[in-house]
């Protein structure tokens, strides 16, 4: 006999596997059950994994409803989690919007610190950090269209605030230590680097425009590509001639 059952409604200590998606009940009278895993479920996941499954489903539910209407039970509906499940992993959805700031930022690791990278030109490197960003909004905008979300809760939340603060200041940082060798080595004329990294992060930041309004008058790569090279043009040091 096969019998259709959620795995949430069965104790899998007590299934024994037939193969994939199919299981037994070891009594008297063996129990075939096909179990539903659900559309983003695999049968059993490492931890770490799991959790960046729960992460990546919860950027698309605040994204979608933003912070204040998007509840818990989405994220259990949208991965097909018992609730105990995606509790185990965070304790309530302050929580989850704080692991999510943490996974956004991992996204955006901007220096490729080792390597062929290293032993580029500053210039260079920071076109190829443009670029990547470029990339990664063409394969998920969400990362994008969440950001003024996380604006909007560090304005009113002191804690996500400080940890927004955190982020940027180290994503900043990266690109003040890249103009500071650019001038080091004659790439760049003497300026202001943390100003110049403010204007650096705040173009990247024009994506989120295009996640919004989608431009069909230029592209993604032109916007970039334009914005880099009228900052970096711009402190170059010139050749007198």
């Amino acid at each position: 006999m096969v019998v259709m059952m959620n795995l949430r409604v069965v104790n899998k200590a007590c299934l024994q596997k037939v193969c994939k998606g199919l299981y037994y009940i070891p009594t008297s009278r063996y129990v075939i059950i096909e179990i539903s895993l659900g559309p983003h479920m695999t049968e059993r996941r490492p931890s770490s994994e799991r959790r960046i499954e729960i992460l990546e489903a919860a950027l698309t539910i605040f994204v979608e409803k933003g912070y204040s209407d998007a509840r818990m039970d989405d994220i259990v509906h949208a991965i097909g989690l018992s609730k105990g499940a995606l509790y185990h992993h965070f304790h309530g959805k302050r929580d989850l919007f704080i692991a999510l700031i943490e996974h956004w930022m991992d996204q955006f690791s901007p220096i490729e610190r080792g390597g062929k990278m290293r032993a580029k030109p500053s210039r260079e490197i920071i076109q190829h950090i443009a670029k990547f960003t470029a990339k990664l909004f063409q394969r998920n905008p969400n990362w994008f269209l969440v950001e003024p979300e996380i604006w909007a809760f560090a304005n009113r939340d002191k804690e996500i605030r400080e940890l927004a603060g955190q982020l940027y200041a180290r994503v900043l940082g990266e690109f003040e230590a890249l103009i500071k060798r650019g001038k080091k080595f004659g790439e760049f004329r003497d300026v202001n680097e943390r100003m110049i990294a403010m204007s650096i992060m705040t173009s990247l930041h024009g994506m989120i425009w295009f996640a919004l309004f989608k431009p069909s008058d230029f592209s993604l790569e032109e916007y970039v590509d334009l914005n880099m090279e009228l900052i970096l043009d711009g402190i170059a040091v010139q050749d007198i001639k």
